[in-house]
């Protein structure tokens, strides 16, 4: 059954179509990758399917019974309640629930009521129902669930009942789609989920989308999260969506088919209006040019129809240029720590770099990832210790956010040439395979878009040829086009590459290396992305069940023994019994012999409460144990 269908959409901005006879629809439960180039109209067409915005023309169809969650990629709204508050207020019907249940517990205790059977009667009627619908809708694990998310999401504990409004951008992103999957919609309506999310947050919601009941529409950059989350893809190209069976790998595969189906076919009909008109011309008279008429008749019915369109966008191309060579040792860092202020970032770290090496950077967002590559580029002195650069090292930077280091004032074209000893045509021709063309040569850095300004400083950054790049980020705006056109040539690279970045599809495809940084310390892993992935996640962690802990270690003499960390059975036990128990209180709540007996009313309540509480700490001991913090 559809829970939603588009007919015929067709959308305009201004005088330019975004949208034109868009017709798919989603069926309950089935995840869907929504695909494009940046700037296609995907947002739009989410807003469209959201009820955010009016169609032109064509409509927009949802199940009766559908809930809609939606996020946006710029989400807005107040910020001058707690971060806890805020994702509560996705779950508002659960909220209403509960409220009427406390007032239906009000009149129950009023004498009025409780005096009047008929009126009694029909109160406690209604209690049963909304306390079954309460019930059914997780209300009395609702906060527990809200703060899973949020750790889920990396948000500290402490963080919850801080306002929002002082996060920023990036934790306020989390923090609305920590809101949107608490009100467990039917359906889901996702724009770029994964901005802003570290690694670690990243592969909790892909393991919460692939267990999520209900159905979801997912535009992300992110290709790994698609391949293992959706099993339908729609292309939007053109202003038009066209559906493909299977994840995003396989789109790739059937897309290229298509392509190259099309192209196949648009050159055997170019072939059979060559051989018409070469008849034609040869036979126009004489003893066969009745012939020659019929096969004009037949060239005009085949120019009748049109060629393929070329809707194909242009893509970059970045090559790798030959670089010079550099010393085995590239780099050399001995005892080295970085402080800022009061607060150590970086603490002893000895580490050695070689040529040609492929190095990965993980850890999460703010310990230092992008401190250690500035150590490493000669931007950032240590606080303490010593790095030893190698020989003929030519090493170049990439920051996260490149506009910084770009001048504002100046046009493009001003920015590549520079004082590089190129003439402006030259530089014309290079910024082309950067889509750069035309009359965007001049445009002023301060105007660019995040994507353009991420694809003009990788172009500076490769016109120099450095043989070590230290990349922060370098997929960060860019089109999923794009970042395959970049890892296609960082795999041409020769020379040596670290990466710190958050696309697990560049990590798998382009390290064999993987440093990782936690609590100012780096740890080493000879290895690709995919085989630490491997040995982090066992056998018996798998489809997003919190892993079991191993066997207890035993205490070493004259030590006193810690209790070991309750396991997930055992917690799943006490959830299971405490459960029991509030129901049990709850049941006990809506009792009205229970009002005449204020003692008794308020030792009930208290048992409540205890095990609310109760819950709500199991629930919490549940998320950490499911990020390994337990």
């Amino acid at each position: 059954m559809a829970i939603l269908t588009s007919s015929d959409l067709a959308k305009s901005h201004g005088a330019t179509p975004v949208l034109r006879s868009v017709t798919f629809s989603v069926e309950s439960a089935e995840k869907v990758a929504l695909i494009g180039r940046n700037g296609s109209g995907k947002t739009t067409l989410l807003r469209l399917l959201a009820g955010l915005e009016d169609p032109d023309s064509g409509s927009v169809s949802r199940a009766r019974w559908a809930k809609v969650g939606y996020l946006a990629q710029i989400p807005t709204g107040a910020g001058d309640v707690s971060v806890l508050s805020h994702v509560l207020s996705g779950a508002a019907d659960v909220h209403a629930l509960e409220a009427r249940l406390r007032k239906l517990e009000q009149l129950m205790a009023d004498p009025g009521v409780h005096d009047d059977p008929l009126r009694l009667a029909e109160v406690m009627d209604e209690y049963g129902q909304v306390r079954h619908h309460f019930e059914h809708a997780g209300g009395f694990a609702l906060d527990a669930r809200a703060r899973a998310v949020l750790g889920g999401l990396g948000f500290p504990e402490v963080w919850l009942t801080s306002a929002l409004d002082p996060l920023s951008g990036g934790w306020r992103v989390r923090a609305e789609l920590a809101r949107v999957l608490l009100g467990e919609p039917d359906l889901l309506l996702l724009d770029e989920p994964t901005n802003h999310l570290d690694l670690a947050a990243t592969e909790w919601l892909e393991e919460y989308l692939r267990a999520f009941p209900g159905a979801a529409i997912i535009v992300s950059h992110d290709r790994r999260l698609l391949d293992v989350v959706t099993t339908r893809t729609l292309e939007l190209e053109a202003g038009s969506v066209t559906a493909f069976p299977g994840s995003y790998t396989k789109y790739t595969t059937l897309k290229a088919q298509q392509v190259e189906q099309q192209a196949e076919a648009y050159r055997r009909h170019q072939e059979e209006v060559e051989r018409l008109e070469a008849y034609i011309r040869r036979y126009h008279a004489g003893v066969r040019a009745g012939q020659a008429k019929s096969r004009a008749k037949r060239l005009a019915r085949l120019t009748a129809s049109p060629a393929p369109p070329q809707t194909e966008m242009p893509v970059m191309r970045p090559a790798a240029r030959e670089v010079p060579l550099s010393g085995r040792m590239v780099v050399r860092l001995q005892g080295v720590g970085k402080r800022y202020g009061e607060t150590d970032v970086l603490s002893d770290v000895d580490l050695e770099i070689y040529r040609a090496e492929r190095i990965g950077l993980l850890g999460a967002n703010g310990v230092g990832k992008t401190t250690l590559l500035k150590v490493i580029a000669g931007i950032e002195p240590p606080s303490r210790g010593r790095v030893t650069v190698g020989s003929g090292v030519r090493a170049h930077y990439f920051a996260q956010e490149p506009a910084a280091d770009l001048a504002g004032e100046r046009n493009v074209l001003e920015t590549v040439l520079a004082d590089r000893p190129m003439t402006p045509e030259q530089v014309r021709t290079y910024l082309g395979r950067f889509l750069f063309s035309g009359e965007d040569v001049f445009k002023r850095v301060s105007m660019l878009s995040g994507g353009e300004r991420q694809r003009l400083s990788l172009a500076t950054l490769l016109l120099d040829r450095p043989n070590v790049l230290l990349l922060d980020e370098p997929t960060n705006h860019l089109d999923i086009p794009s970042r395959e056109a970049l890892e296609a040539a960082l795999l041409e690279f020769s020379g040596t590459l670290i990466v710190a970045t958050h696309d697990r599809y560049l990590l798998e495809r382009l390290v064999t290396r993987v440093l990782t940084v936690a609590g100012g310390r780096v740890t080493d892993f000879r290895g690709t992305y995919g085989e630490l992935r491997a040995k982090r996640s066992p056998a018996s962690h798998r489809g997003g069940q919190p892993r079991r802990p191993s066997s207890a270690v035993r205490p070493r003499p004259g030590r006193t023994a810690r209790p070991p960390a309750p396991s997930f059975d055992q917690l799943a036990a006490q959830i299971a019994a405490t459960e029991r128990d509030l129901a049990d209180a709850g049941r006990q709540l809506s009792d009205p012999e229970l009002y005449r007996d204020g003692e008794r009313t308020k030792a009930t309540r208290a048992r409540y409460e205890r095990a609310q509480q109760q819950l709500d700490d199991l629930y919490r001991q549940l998320a950490a144990l499911e990020s390994g913090d337990s």
